[in-house]
């Protein structure tokens, strides 16, 4: 196949990408009435044996949710569980609000941020430990966006793994 058809059959395709039905507003706000969506951007970090104080002062991050290793275990609200920790857990959390579908502007900056600390996040690594950043969808509607390749190039270049967590019922703010 020549280069030309191939370039045409990519134009052709393309723009039936972009039409929308006729019937269907022209913005995903309309579709909801203008409502407000929530997200977080997270960093999740699972370590063997690595203080919670460590991570935060090596990223220049405040964690949300810390559970250091050999710390008895207990519940959000303070109810103690049996055991002990096994690991050191420690999640960063960044909430947005938008009125409309996007949400890769806010992860790219994020990435942007973290590749300051690559060796930190090289070495949590090769220690035993893990780290995904992620984003997690509080329920409020639609979301969708695109990941360019360069802010996942980025994610593979840091060799943090990426998640996805949605709700379908709304969470409490």
């Amino acid at each position: 196949m020549s280069a030309k058809a191939v370039g045409t059959m990519a134009k052709k395709s393309e723009d039936k990408s972009r039409r929308r039905p006729a019937n269907l507003p022209a913005d995903v706000a309309t579709m909801t009435g203008g409502k407000k969506r929530r997200f977080d951007v997270e960093l999740f970090i699972v370590h063997p044996t690595m203080e919670p104080a460590a991570i935060t002062a090596a990223l220049g991050l405040e964690p949300k949710i810390v559970h250091r290793v050999g710390d008895q275990r207990k519940t959000l609200k303070g109810t103690l569980l049996k055991g002990r920790h096994p690991d050191t857990r420690w999640r960063y959390s960044a909430r947005y609000t938008v009125q409309d579908q996007s949400f890769v502007h806010e992860l790219a900056k994020f990435v942007d941020y973290l590749i300051a600390y690559k060796a930190f996040l090289r070495e949590l690594q090769a220690t035993g430990g893990e780290a995904c950043v992620g984003v997690q969808f509080l329920g409020d509607g639609y979301f969708g966006d695109r990941i360019e390749p360069d802010t996942l190039a980025k994610l593979a270049d840091l060799e943090v793994g990426f998640g996805i967590e949605c709700y379908m019922v709304p969470q409490s703010p």
